[in-house]
């Protein structure tokens, strides 16, 4: 387990801003809140795929600090296929292998970890002569925050992390790679999956030494529990505005899956890596945290926008030809119906609390800078437009509703079934695209059709073992 390291204060300059680049001089300030204590030798920039792959480069520490004490930025030159290929690194149809972006960490996201003497930081794509790249997600989520601050709203996100915990199979002859989890009445909340706790090799055991890793990280999680999968937890994560949100859940997913890797454990992402078992999600809470915010007039509307665009939101949010496996009545994965309820997992979207609402249309094969960009600006646009709340709330499961009931609660369209019909959708939906970019939408639908393509080659087990290996 780390030892805790220790803090030297740190003085601020509050007359200058640090943008994405920041000058030189500007990046070592910012780069000084890290300690000689924190024994630094690697810096990780990551950028997020549109397969929701995380990709990252390392730099020696004595290299970054050379480079920027000699007036220098630290740029990445990476190929312009980054954005067109799969996750065995096969292009799309259309791409070619020439040109090259440059990736520009963003220094205020570096934080400690995912592994000692690492630190961490996500980066956004510009083209060689400085101006933005359209296809980036990260830009992609700054913009559209950035438009909604324009007209006075601002938002804070919390996520959930779910996960699965696998064991590597030691039967190497097995076309099992990974196996369940072995612990006793493993189910929701239990407190008999948590019985092994301390005790040498258990998984649970290391759930210290990950909560020690995102609290030197800054992360300082809300809540821990046993979901209803076989070796299947959640971690709560703060709320943060939505940027943050996003390089917080990718970092943290590092940090859990570095240890559990570590002590020859596998974390897995798989929206249903078991048929008969409740799938993995990532749900999203969300709050308007500008002045209204919990006021009806304003955040019906900016929910009724979401829902507007649920179907095609959907391809981003469930991304995956797994995700729809999920997606199943009776296992509160949030049903089939658009609607919204109070409390009630069987829907989509559930109101908590005044303007705090919930989204469980998501899962951890999202690429999250997209799925946020689409529900935000969805939702910003239900406010500008003051869009009506046509759903009523919802109190029970939709599906055991007969039409006249649906009907009566506002309930016309249910969700796509699959990925082929969620792109349909996103086609469809010409505002949408536009609130986004049309550029961006495209590489979207071209890269996921090419990865249905793919996965379509394959059988269901090889499929499953595919999936498990890469998420």
């Amino acid at each position: 387990m780390p030892s805790k390291p220790k803090r030297t204060k740190v003085v601020r300059d509050p007359s200058s801003e640090l943008d994405s680049a920041g000058s030189p001089e500007r990046v070592m300030w910012e780069l000084d809140r890290f300690t000689d204590d924190d024994n630094v030798k690697w810096l990780r920039v990551y950028w997020h795929d549109y397969t929701s792959s995380a990709k990252c480069r390392l730099f020696p520490i004595e290299y970054v600090n050379n480079t920027l004490a000699n007036g220098q930025h630290l740029t990445i030159s990476i190929s312009t296929t980054s954005l067109g290929m799969l996750p065995m690194d096969v292009l799309i149809p259309g791409i070619t292998p020439s040109g090259a972006y440059i990736l520009h960490p963003d220094w205020s996201s570096v934080k400690l970890g995912p592994v000692k003497g690492h630190i961490s930081g996500y980066g956004e794509f510009r083209n060689p002569d400085g101006t933005e790249v359209a296809l980036c997600p990260r830009t992609l989520l700054r913009h559209t925050v950035e438009t909604a601050a324009t007209h006075k709203l601002r938002y804070i996100i919390g996520f959930e992390i779910q996960f699965v915990i696998m064991e590597r199979n030691p039967d190497i002859t097995s076309g099992e790679k990974y196996l369940p989890l072995r612990n006793d009445g493993h189910a929701w909340s239990s407190a008999r999956a948590l019985a092994d706790w301390g005790r040498p090799g258990a998984f649970i055991t290391l759930v210290d030494e990950i909560i020690d890793t995102l609290q030197f990280a800054g992360i300082f999680i809300q809540q821990f529990n046993a979901e209803s999968a076989p070796g299947q937890y959640e971690l709560i994560l703060p709320p943060v505005p939505p940027l943050e949100a996003c390089d917080t859940l990718l970092h943290a997913r590092q940090i859990i899956e570095s240890i559990s890797a570590r002590h020859g454990y596998r974390i897995t992402l798989h929206p249903k890596p078991f048929a008969e078992a409740h799938g993995t999600a990532s749900h999203v809470h969300m709050s308007l945290s500008s002045a209204g915010g919990n006021d009806p007039a304003v955040y019906e509307s900016f929910y009724a926008g979401i829902l507007k665009h649920l179907r095609a939101i959907c391809a981003f949010t469930n991304s995956h030809p797994a995700s729809y496996a999920r997606m199943a009545d009776g296992f509160c994965a949030g049903g089939r119906w658009v609607t919204w309820s109070t409390k009630n997992g069987e829907t989509p979207l559930r109101k908590c609390e005044d303007g705090h609402w919930e989204l469980k249309l998501m899962d951890g094969l999202a690429n999250p800078y997209i799925a946020m960009s689409a529900i935000l600006a969805a939702g910003t646009n239900g406010i500008i437009n003051k869009t009506a709340m046509t759903w009523s709330d919802c109190t029970v499961d939709p599906a055991v509703l007969s039409d006249r009931q649906r009907k009566k609660l506002g309930i016309s369209e249910m969700l796509p079934a699959n990925l082929k019909q969620a792109l349909e959708a996103l086609k469809a939906d010409k505002e949408l695209i536009d609130l986004l970019h049309p550029e961006m939408v495209q590489r979207y639908i071209d890269v996921k059709s090419a990865e249905i393509a793919l996965l379509e080659l394959m059988g269901s087990f090889e499929r499953r073992q595919w999936i498990l290996e890469r998420y």
